[in-house]
């Protein structure tokens, strides 16, 4: 993915393989790239196949920054709003399956069953040599 930058070069963006898209993008298309925190919106200006060699090829796209004031901004703050609703039920579906281990757990062993306590490091015993190994007698 190039940059026609507003002084008209062409500068290279990313490098991410056509699988990273899903498709190749069409001109026209509008890609959203949260790089940083803030994302950036771009329009598909060209799209080229480069065939360099029988190993290298692939799709070259040269896109233009665009003002995100309208649907793109709105659309951002949606898909934002729905990956926080959808990580929060994957977090509550989490705890749940948690629970319900625990509960089965503590069936079968007829007691209680603690929450994990983190493991505190054991000191290391140096092996003792023989005093043979050491040119003792």
């Amino acid at each position: 993915m190039l940059e026609l930058t507003p002084d008209r070069k062409v500068e290279e963006l990313s490098c991410y393989p056509l699988d990273y898209y899903g498709t190749c993008p069409n001109v026209g298309d509008t890609i959203v790239a949260a790089y940083f925190a803030e994302p950036t919106f771009y329009s598909v200006q060209r799209r080229y196949f480069v065939k360099e060699s029988s190993e290298f090829s692939g799709w070259a796209l040269i896109v233009r920054e665009i003002d995100p004031t309208g649907p793109p901004e709105e659309l951002w703050r949606e898909w934002q709003a729905s990956t926080k609703f959808w990580d929060e039920v994957a977090e509550q579906e989490e705890e749940e399956d948690r629970q319900a281990l625990k509960a089965r757990l503590e069936e079968r062993l007829g007691r209680t069953v603690n929450k994990a306590r983190p493991k505190t490091p054991r000191p290391v015993k140096k092996k003792r040599t023989s005093s043979k190994s050491n040119g003792g007698p």
